[in-house]
């Protein structure tokens, strides 16, 4: 029965992906990634730089064939296919776009090599300059166009060659803070007016968070945990995804219950039911910064876990201010809202610190 459930898993996901491993010498890039990607799905690959990502999206390209597993595109196996036989297109950091050719020449290349007729050729290229918001801008050249809107060209070169599955790699690495931010609405909305799949390989968590459906993490070659935005920073497996998907206080601790865990200072906190981990190993507790409460404990529901401590910085943000309070047995941060309403606490202020059960994640060291 299982294995007719993951055939037809395979069948019904865009991309499919089994036991797939890479080696190149005696170095394992990728080591068997098992992972479905849905049809329509915006689905982002994080991780450092060396994890495996790229490789993973290179093999989906056909660009590295693996050296084990299978490697399914809407129930085809295309391990061993090259890239112009597999229903994809891939847009790289660097756009790669011919210098001496102008929008529309760009857009058309692909089409051209494949001797499509002139007539659809055009049709086809206004259509996908039209998607990417770059009507009036068809006669510029590289040379002519600011980093967003080469961006929006090879996005546009790959998607007039309507692929079932559009790969980018690290696409909006190029760009200043505040494009990256804008290009990254306009991705998900071209996403969703497309209605194909998008795999989106970056090491920047904020932009996987801001702009997938769902996230697969991996280190040294592994896929470590897939979810939903919410449920990798909410209830990350480990350390590792805790640390790497926002930033985390980890309070080190032994699980006494699935639902109670003995802090290292001896103190017992209730935490949301555990069940990767067994009663007594050591584990520790994930605290998100903007999930603790500073202030009066006056204010604090009478069963929430509490600490005391002394602020020894405070960093302004703008929208608020992050504290380091040093504990008797540790240091940890807190980031508040910055408000009229809000008090401000400096160096050297004792101060009380609360939060609900819910606010913590156990994890593995």
């Amino acid at each position: 029965m299982n294995e007719i459930t993951e055939s037809q898993d395979q069948r019904s996901a865009a991309v499919s992906l089994r036991g797939i491993s890479k080696l190149f010498d005696d170095v394992t890039a990728v080591d068997s990634v098992d992972l479905d990607i849905g049809d329509s799905e915006f689905f982002a690959l994080l991780g450092p730089s060396g994890c495996g990502k790229t490789t993973t999206l290179r093999m989906i390209a056909g660009l590295e064939i693996p050296s084990a597993g299978s490697l399914q595109i809407f129930g085809e196996e295309v391990g061993s296919l090259p890239p112009n036989k597999r229903p994809v297109n891939t847009v790289f950091q660097n756009y790669a776009l011919f210098p001496h050719m102008s929008v529309v020449d760009n857009v058309a290349f692909g089409l051209k090599m494949r001797k499509i007729p002139k007539s659809e050729i055009s049709t086809r290229v206004h259509e996908a300059i039209s998607l990417v918001r770059m009507t009036g801008m068809e006669d510029r050249r590289p040379n002519q166009l600011s980093g967003g809107q080469q961006q929006r060209v090879a996005l546009a070169r790959a998607l007039v060659n309507r692929p079932k599955v559009l790969l980018l790699d690290e696409p909006l690495a190029a760009l200043d803070l505040k494009l990256r931010q804008e290009m990254q609405f306009e991705l998900k909305q071209l996403q969703r007016e497309v209605g194909i799949t998008f795999v989106f390989v970056t090491h920047d968590q904020e932009e996987a968070l801001a702009l997938s459906d769902r996230i697969g993490v991996m280190n040294d070659g592994r896929l470590l945990q897939v979810g939903t935005p919410e449920e990798m920073y909410d209830a990350p497996i480990d350390r590792f995804v805790a640390d790497f998907i926002g930033r985390s206080n980890f309070l080190k601790a032994t699980l006494e219950s699935a639902e109670v865990v003995c802090l290292a200072n001896g103190q017992r906190i209730r935490v949301p039911q555990v069940d990767a981990v067994s009663v007594g190993d050591e584990v520790q507790v994930s605290l998100r910064p903007e999930r603790v409460m500073i202030g009066d404990l006056d204010s604090a529901p009478h069963d929430s876990a509490q600490l005391s401590g002394t602020v020894e910085t405070e960093t302004f943000l703008g929208n608020s201010v992050v504290y380091r309070v040093a504990l008797d047995w540790m240091t940890i941060e807190v980031e508040a809202d910055h408000r009229p309403d809000v008090e401000r606490y400096h160096a050297g202020d004792r101060v009380d610190l609360w939060w609900r059960d819910d606010a913590v994640a156990v994890v593995r060291p």
